[in-house]
């Protein structure tokens, strides 16, 4: 079975492309005293090229540590030549552990200094501008982006959250919520500590959306929400999003579809699947699988920030 023949896997794979044409570099971005990785990927024919469409992605909880590589949903934007740039931040285990504990608990707010430090040298160094920049983060990932979001909104164009974790207040303060206990270790005990209280809230998306009423800027937004979610209930985004509506930033009835001109202003749309849980699947359907909505939730994300950002 061993043949010591080189293969070319990647080849036969669903994803079409060929690695050898593409630049993956890792940097080092300062913030403070902190030096940030960020991982950048794109087409080497392209590399040289200044104001790249660009999507710049985090996680950033849990020891959970964003691996470099090439995800099926990354794929078709890298055919089309944007970069995708991987924020390392604080609360992942990319540089062991202390890397985690720095951005776990009541350090939480360092993930999200963190990814607008990785933003803001994308932009210093012209690899991308305002306009060609998106974020994108998934459950906890979308946590970050969306204190991002309320902090400078003006650095983005667009913006994607996945059955994003953006009332991290409201969910921790209630012991009835299936995860609340367990989830203390990672965000602290706002029912029993001041301190604890104070610093969530210091960072929580839903209770800071009054920030963006100073911007002079703001992206358009996409969230999704499974409302069969046991992990991030979907009342959490739904709530966020409707405080976002009432800051009058967005464009009327934006809601209704891609086929809003982006060049309008910007737009939030919110696309919740009542039947799906935090992986896709569609509990109605004995048939479904992870994969079919997964695909059809990338599909709709990339199309949105094809839409935004070119």
């Amino acid at each position: 079975m061993r043949t010591m023949r080189q293969t070319r896997s990647w080849a036969s794979t669903p994803l079409h492309i060929d690695p050898s044409q593409y630049s993956i570099q890792r940097v080092d971005v300062r913030n403070g005293n902190t030096n940030v990785p960020l991982t950048l990927v794109c087409q080497k024919s392209n590399m040289r090229a200044k104001g790249k469409p660009t999507l710049l992605r985090v996680y950033g909880a849990y020891g959970v540590s964003l691996e470099p590589e090439f995800r099926l949903e990354d794929v078709p934007l890298l055919l089309r030549g944007w970069t995708i740039a991987l924020a390392h931040v604080r609360g992942g285990s990319e540089l062991g552990r202390e890397w985690y504990f720095g951005g776990k608990g009541k350090n939480k707010i360092n993930s999200v200094h963190d990814l607008l430090a990785c933003a803001r040298f994308l932009l210093d160094r012209e690899w991308t501008t305002c306009e060609r920049l998106a974020i994108s983060g998934v459950s906890a990932g979308g946590l970050v982006v969306g204190a991002a979001l309320n902090m400078s909104p003006e650095y983005f164009r667009a913006a994607t959250l996945h059955v994003p974790f953006v009332d991290p207040l409201s969910a921790m303060l209630d012991p009835k919520l299936p995860l609340t206990s367990v989830e203390v270790t990672e965000w602290g005990d706002p029912l029993t500590s001041q301190s604890d209280f104070e610093a969530i809230r210091q960072y929580a998306p839903y209770d800071n959306t009054q920030l963006l009423q100073k911007a002079k800027h703001v992206p358009s937004v996409l969230v999704t929400a499974g409302g069969q979610d046991k992990r991030v209930s979907v009342w959490q985004p739904a709530k966020w999003v409707a405080r976002m509506r009432d800051s009058g930033r967005f464009v009327p009835n934006s809601h209704s579809g891609l086929q809003t001109d982006s060049r309008s202003g910007s737009r939030l749309l919110f696309y919740p699947k009542m039947n799906e849980g935090h992986f896709h699947a569609n509990s109605n359907r004995s048939d479904s699988n992870d994969e079919d909505g997964f695909i059809s939730a990338h599909a709709f994300r990339n199309a949105f920030l094809i839409d935004e950002v070119e």
